[in-house]
C-alpha cells in the first residue's frame, strides 16, 4: 500500500473514504483503534504494517455491499491478523459480501464460505470447503483391537501403514461408516480423522491442472481450494 507521503493516515482515510461517499464515522473510530493506528502521523513515517492499516480502516469504515480485498494481512503482525479477522467477520454479519485474495491459506480457511483455487488465470475449482474435501481422503491414525488385514480389506481404505501399535491410511469420503462398523465392539484405544487442510487441497487440485487430471485421481487424491465466507469470499492462488 502506497499513501500519500504529507498526508497523515487520518487525511489519507478521509479522501479514500469521500472517493466512495463517506465513512461510518463512529465505525472509523473504532477501527483505528482496534487496530493500534495513529492518525495523526503523515504518510510517509509509517511502517508497511501501519499504511496497511490505513488501508483496511478505509475499506471497512465504509458501508458497501461488496469488500474487495487482494492481500489484506500483508505486513501485519499476527494480533493485527486477528483484529482483521473479527472485522471481516463483523461486515460479513452486516450483510457485506467480502472478495478476499490471499495465499495466506489458514486465513482463507478461517474465513471463507466458498473457495476458488486460481492457476495462471484460469479457475481450476471452486465449492465450500465441504465440498472439495468430498473429492478427497481423510487421513485416520487408528489404535484398536483389529487386524491390519481386516482393515485392508475394505475398499473405502487406502495406503495403510503401521506405526507400531497404531495403523494410519486414508478412507475415501463417505467411507467412514465401513470403517465404524469394524470397529464396533472392538476395543478402540485411540481414532484419530483428520480432513484434509486446505493447503493439502490447494497442492492437490493445482498439481491436477498442471498436469491437466481430474481432482481426486492418483494416489491420496484430494482437492485443492480457494475460500470466501457470508461474505461470499474467494481465495485467489
Amino acid at each position: 500500500m502506497t499513501l500519500w507521503p504529507k498526508l497523515t493516515g487520518g487525511e489519507a482515510i478521509d479522501l479514500l473514504g469521500n472517493l466512495r461517499g463517506g465513512l461510518n464515522e463512529s465505525r472509523r473510530a473504532d477501527l483505528m483503534e482496534r487496530f493500534q493506528l495513529d492518525p495523526r502521523r503523515k504518510g510517509r513515517t509509517y511502517s508497511k504494517g501501519n499504511r496497511q492499516k490505513v488501508a483496511l480502516v478505509a475499506a471497512l469504515a465504509a458501508d458497501v455491499d461488496l469488500l474487495i480485498l487482494d492481500e489484506p494481512t500483508s505486513g501485519l503482525d499476527p494480533l493485527m491478523e486477528l483484529v482483521f479477522q473479527e472485522e471481516v467477520r463483523a461486515a460479513a454479519d452486516r450483510g457485506t459480501a467480502v472478495l478476499l485474495s490471499s495465499h495466506i491459506l489458514a486465513e482463507v480457511e478461517a474465513l471463507c464460505s466458498r473457495v476458488t483455487i486460481i492457476r495462471e488465470g484460469r479457475d481450476v475449482t471452486t465449492g465450500t470447503l465441504s465440498e472439495l474435501r468430498s473429492l478427497t481422503r481423510t487421513a485416520v491414525v487408528l489404535d484398536a483391537d483389529v487386524e491390519a488385514a481386516e482393515l485392508e480389506s475394505l475398499t473405502p481404505v487406502h495406503s495403510l501403514s503401521t506405526d507400531g501399535a497404531q495403523l494410519r491410511f486414508t478412507v475415501d469420503d463417505g467411507g467412514m461408516p465401513a470403517l465404524l462398523s469394524v470397529l464396533a465392539g472392538r476395543q478402540v484405544r485411540t481414532l484419530t480423522a483428520t480432513p484434509p487442510s486446505l493447503e493439502e487441497l490447494f497442492v492437490h487440485h493445482y498439481d491436477a491442472a498442471a498436469e491437466g487430471g481430474a481432482p481426486g485421481e492418483g494416489p491420496g487424491a484430494g482437492p485443492e481450494a480457494t475460500a470466501g465466507r457470508r461474505p461470499k469470499g474467494a481465495y485467489r492462488a
